[in-house]
């Protein structure tokens, strides 16, 4: 973890030192949190400003601050134009003072299950920190790297892009030792415009390596071809191919606390990247085997009320739905696709909804429920057993006067859709009863 004198920090971002010079470990963007003995960011965005929280944040333990003008404080401050700004440039100073080496993961899907399961595995035998949840933007990424500690032999970076030019800053940030794209699929198109747009930005992971460095791709993926061709690095290919370095029969011995074909390729991709750190086959099956899922990604909750319930709850786009619709379709008693609206599909979204109800249907998924504006679209294709609510209200109380009729229930949706609202509904329905 960051650890500093303000004066130093004040040189390595080119601010001013008001107040008395102290030592801090560790930054915080949130005033809520505990601050104790760290820096506070005062970041600003559209709808809030961090300078309005330092109070909080000094009662929570903040030794300074960092803000674009002076604010009445009783703890040393760090003044600079760009509060983002600097908290970037203190993330790549602390990185760059590290021996770890740096894995930078990202993808449409499964980036955060392959950052878990390979940060597991190298956890096994090694020092190694990672990306907290999904901290994987242009706040995240720096906070991500202020954590790394100072006998950390490894560091996971989970790297995300949500328009053009993300995955370029987010790169500029480290010197990466090994660059993982675990897919690309149309997630958050309506922001790249183009499908295209998508596929150039991700490979942007693997923009800076050299030969001396590794890169991860899939096999499957249709752009494998191209992405392998723009890079000099080390390559090692995953995948259900054959033909790919790691296949799934690599981790076929392995027992995976997760279900579904795409986390058994999450595991191949991880497979890959621990042999491009030179982990022993022991470490690898034995980290797949410890890792801990991320909570609400496929997360099944067991038995609620005699009814099987899946939380996936956390976020989807068309490929992660589809993915989610196979595990359940595994099931022989009755299934229940519960499934809000895919956020951020721009001018294909009610064709790509109607897309995932005809897949639902083609998987032999017995009922759909829809909630939000576009998903109607994914009832309509569906036919037959297939439901639309407005809101949450009526949902809930349709599945409460129904539920004996379900085997298991897998809930879907965009992070924007707060579908874990439902989850947590249905959880108490077992309380009280």
């Amino acid at each position: 973890m960051i650890s500093m004198n303000l004066h130093q920090a004040a040189a390595v971002i080119g601010g001013t030192l008001a107040g008395k010079p102290a030592q801090f470990r560790g930054v915080s963007t949130d005033s809520r949190q505990d601050c104790s003995g760290k820096l506070f960011v005062a970041l600003k965005g559209e709808n809030f400003n961090g300078e309005d929280y330092c109070t909080q944040a000094i009662e929570n333990g903040a030794v300074a601050l960092l803000v674009s003008r002076g604010v009445e404080a009783s703890v040393p401050q760090l003044l600079c134009d760009d509060s983002l700004q600097a908290l970037s440039i203190l993330g790549k100073y602390w990185a760059k003072q590290s021996s770890a080496k740096i894995i930078a993961i990202t993808g449409s899907n499964g980036k955060t299950t392959v950052k878990n399961m390979i940060h597991s595995i190298l956890s096994v035998s090694h020092k190694c920190s990672a990306t907290v949840g999904n901290l994987n933007n242009e706040i995240g990424v720096p906070l991500s790297l202020c954590a790394i500690n100072s006998d950390d032999e490894f560091a996971v970076i989970e790297m995300g892009a949500a328009k053009v030019g993300d995955i370029s800053h987010l790169v500029s940030l480290v010197a990466i030792h090994t660059a993982v794209l675990t897919n690309a699929s149309a997630a958050h198109i309506g922001r790249f415009e183009n499908f295209e747009k998508i596929v150039k930005e991700k490979a942007q992971i693997f923009s800076t390596l050299t030969e001396d460095n590794h890169v991860i791709l899939p096999f499957d993926d249709e752009y494998f071809s191209q992405w392998r061709a723009q890079t000099r690095a080390h390559m090692i290919s995953f995948g259900q191919n054959q033909h790919a370095d790691v296949t799934l029969d690599a981790i076929s011995d392995v027992q995976l606390p997760v279900a579904g074909l795409h986390n058994r390729i999450n595991a191949s991709c991880a497979k890959a990247i621990a042999k491009s750190c030179g982990i022993n086959c022991s470490d690898i099956k034995k980290g797949l085997e410890n890792f801990t899922p991320e909570a609400g990604r496929l997360e099944n909750l067991g038995e609620i009320n005699g009814t099987i319930v899946i939380n996936d709850s956390y976020n989807a786009n068309v490929q992660s739905v589809k993915a989610a619709i196979d595990v359940l379709s595994e099931y022989n008693s009755t299934t229940v696709l519960l499934f809000g609206d895919m956020a951020e599909l721009g001018e294909e979204s009610i064709n790509l909804h109607k897309e995932i109800g005809l897949y639902a249907k083609n998987r032999k998924i017995d009922y759909l429920f829809t909630i939000g504006g576009d998903s109607e679209n994914a009832s309509m294709a569906f036919i037959g057993n297939s439901r639309h609510f407005k809101d949450q209200i009526s949902l809930e109380k349709f599945l409460n006067q129904n539920w004996q009729d379900y085997g298991v229930v897998l809930v879907k949706g965009s992070r924007s859709m707060h579908l874990e609202k439902i989850v947590s509904a249905i959880i108490k329905t077992e309380k009280v009863a």
